[in-house]
């Protein structure tokens, strides 16, 4: 996992604390809210599991890699890999 900007550094907060303390989860989300960022186009590939997984932003995605995609935002192997092709293609 690449941490390259606060949004993700609270993603991955966010995502620790979600197996341990759903009051703390909470906080990292609302921090990870409050950074800017690029929403994610309502036609991107699994746009719902992604933004369950609390990926909602071009920035929450970047630096991902499949196996974090697949755990956090429930994706198959082959979903990760075709989300990750498409991130490549945006500005």
């Amino acid at each position: 996992m690449t941490l390259r900007c606060p949004r993700r550094y609270y993603l991955a907060k966010r995502h620790s604390e979600t197996e341990n303390d759903a009051g703390l989860e909470s906080v990292w989300k609302a921090k990870q809210e409050a950074e800017p960022g690029a929403p994610l186009p309502v036609t991107f590939p699994c746009v719902a599991k992604l933004t369950t997984g609390g990926y909602t932003t071009v920035e929450d995605i970047r630096g991902a890699e499949t196996a974090e995609l697949q755990r956090y935002a429930g994706l198959t192997p082959r979903e990760a890999q075709h989300v990750l092709l498409e991130l490549s293609k945006l500005p």
